[in-house]
């Protein structure tokens, strides 16, 4: 039995590599050319302004690059790379694996709601056509405001640049899609291209990831040199998770019968605990009646052992697999760590493969 899940396993795990061999190389922070704030009383954070790739990148998504206070009311910010290197050099960043590139990025005020009101809905493209004005549902004017929306329903809702976006979404979800939500700041978005005689989206960093940028290259009407800008998504994936039962104070130690099963949109980078896994756990924060359980929220504390036995789950196509193995290194829920099946050599390398903690003695490959 046990080498018949081997045969499964294996196989799943050179997929997982194959599709993430950026895992070997460095993260990076490209700084956008041209942002749009949301609001001239927050602060301008990393996220705000680069595109993030890599786990390390992302982790520091809200480092404040410039205070509330030091931001103009009006006018366009210029922050040149220079100035975020500093920053992150003094928040200690390891430069070995992660790379900061770009020149200046200009920061300009937030919209007012009046000019979005004026500008025209409908767009006539021959790239992409479409008539229907953008729902009013969608049209905020910052992405905190808007909502996330089913990718499917997109299609038929949406802006035509939010149909587009929500077409290359569920090509890179695949049958995942149809759990897909996003939130796409669309009054910007179709502002882009009010005047476009054609369009197209193209998806940048990961689109399996928390949050994507997209670079919409515009073919203007009077025979101008085309004009590209990024536009942001953010993205929640549904799934089964558990959620609190009732209210929980920080401190509580943990018990099964604390939590119940139900679906929710959580981050595609959250770890999807299993109630089994909860026991003697304490929560760092309180956590609400029907609000989901993320890693996040339980103490920091290693469940997971150097050279310590596993087991490991894979999941797909409706299967659910698991085998022993070997962790190689200590692992906190919610950390990456390497491991090994049970029954490879400690030295054989192929055999070795990145997997997520959910619980004592218990890792996950990740799901894709």
């Amino acid at each position: 039995m046990i080498s018949l899940l081997r045969n499964i396993l294996i196989p799943t795990v050179l997929v997982v590599t194959v599709l993430f061999p950026g895992v070997l190389s460095a993260d990076v922070i490209r700084l956008r050319h041209s942002v749009r704030r949301a609001a001239i009383d927050q602060p301008i954070r990393l996220g705000d302004i680069s595109i993030l790739e890599g786990p390390q990148a992302v982790a520091l998504s809200k480092t404040i690059i410039l205070p509330a206070e030091a931001c103009e009311d009006t006018g366009v910010i210029r922050i040149r790379v220079t100035e975020v290197r500093d920053v992150l050099q003094a928040a200690n960043v390891y430069w070995g694996t992660l790379d900061l590139e770009g020149g200046v990025t200009l920061v300009r005020p937030p919209a007012s709601a009046g000019r979005m009101r004026d500008r025209k809905p409908d767009v006539q493209a021959s790239a992409v056509t479409a008539s229907e004005r953008v729902t009013p549902s969608l049209v905020t004017g910052t992405l905190e405001a808007t909502p996330f929306v089913a990718a499917s329903d997109l299609l038929e809702t949406g802006g035509n640049v939010a149909r587009q976006i929500a077409k290359s979404m569920i090509v890179a979800w695949g049958p995942e899609a149809a759990r897909l939500r996003l939130a796409i700041d669309a009054t910007a978005a179709e502002a882009l291209i009010v005047d476009a005689a054609a369009f197209r989206v193209e998806l940048l960093g990961d689109p399996r990831g928390d949050r994507c940028n997209v670079k919409i290259t515009q073919q203007r009407q009077d025979g101008r040199p085309a004009r590209a800008t990024l536009a942001r998504v953010d993205i929640r994936i549904v799934r089964t998770v558990p959620i609190a039962s009732r209210n929980l104070a920080a401190g509580r130690e943990l018990d099964s019968s604390d939590f119940d099963l139900a679906e929710r949109a959580i981050r595609p980078s959250e770890v999807v605990l299993e109630i089994d896994a909860l026991e003697d756990r304490r929560l760092v924060r309180p956590l609400a009646e029907g609000s989901a359980l993320t890693a996040g929220l339980l103490k920091a504390e290693f469940v997971v052992e150097r050279q310590g036995e596993v087991l490991i789950l894979a999941t797909g196509a409706g299967v659910r697999v698991e085998v022993p193995g070997i962790a190689m290194e200590k692992g906190r829920i919610g950390d990456t760590i390497e491991c090994r099946l049970r029954n490879a050599g400690e030295r054989d390398r192929n055999a070795r493969f990145s997997a997520v903690v959910i619980g004592p003695g218990r890792v996950r490959l990740p799901d894709r």
